[in-house]
């Protein structure tokens, strides 16, 4: 089997990411038309979908965008209809959207607990749904979901957010088997702590908390959109042709294991 050229591993692919506007979407949408790829930016904001075109075009690239409501069953079937208008093709879905809401069982109302779902786990369901049939219909293509490391060890006050996460993964295997045929590979990428808009929101409301990293991950740190984005990519590049199913946790080691402080005196 001949090498992957990495400097043009998706080069004249066409991808649509979801929540491209900002944050890890908006980085992976950069990464995948650094690779050489065309993407198709979507978000719920027209603005920041366009945004985020704009700079891919800027550094040389080619994106378009659409508005996407990923909890609107009738918005993934326009963005569809609109990528493959201007492309002629879809290679690749990448499902980013999401939102957590800290909230104990006890503490969320019906409205919460479905809307969580709809966001992080439903979205993924509908937005794949609608890509499949373009990919079987070039001989195959990637899915590459992006759930979380929540996903893999529950959360406190994050009920319907871990539970939808764990569902994305155990969806991603599904998929994967389902649609090994067709030869459509569908992966999933669990980020740690990301700096995204939605984290530094985070810690400008909540003050006190800079230093959070130093006791949840052994490397110390928030993880950068980009240092998701690029191994997302990859999934999705032919260098991970057979990868199919699987979990990658991106999270500095926050899911490695425990740390006991004892044993470092022992």
């Amino acid at each position: 089997m001949p090498s992957v050229n990495t400097s043009e591993a998706v080069a004249g692919r066409v991808a649509i990411v979801t929540a491209a506007g900002a944050g890890i979407g908006r980085a992976i949408a950069l990464e995948w038309s650094a690779q050489g790829g065309s993407v198709f930016a979507a978000d719920l904001h027209l603005d920041a979908a366009n945004a985020t075109a704009d700079a891919v075009r800027e550094a040389g690239g080619d994106a378009g965008a659409v508005a996407l409501d990923v909890t609107d069953p009738g918005g993934m079937p326009d963005a569809v209809a609109a990528a493959t208008r201007e492309y002629g093709r879809i290679d690749a879905l990448f499902n980013v959207a999401g939102a957590s809401l800290p909230r104990r069982v006890d503490e969320m109302d019906d409205a919460d607990w479905y809307r969580m779902i709809d966001i992080n786990l439903t979205s993924v369901y509908r937005c794949s749904k609608y890509v499949i049939p373009e990919l079987r219909r070039i001989g195959g293509g990637s899915i590459v979901n992006i759930a979380s490391t929540a996903g893999l060890l529950a959360e406190n006050r994050c009920s319907a957010y871990s539970a939808a996460k764990g569902g994305v993964l155990l969806l991603t295997r599904n998929m994967a088997m389902d649609y090994a045929d067709d030869g459509i590979r569908v992966n999933a990428v669990c980020p740690g702590s990301t700096m995204t808009p939605r984290i530094r929101d985070y810690l400008d409301r909540l003050p006190g908390h800079d230093d959070l990293m130093d006791g949840l991950c052994p490397m110390k740190r928030y993880a950068e959109p980009e240092e998701i984005a690029r191994p997302a990519v990859f999934l999705a590049s032919d260098g991970a042709s057979y990868i199919t199913g699987a979990t990658l946790a991106v999270d500095g080691g926050m899911t490695a294991g425990k740390h006991f402080a004892i044993f470092e005196d022992a």
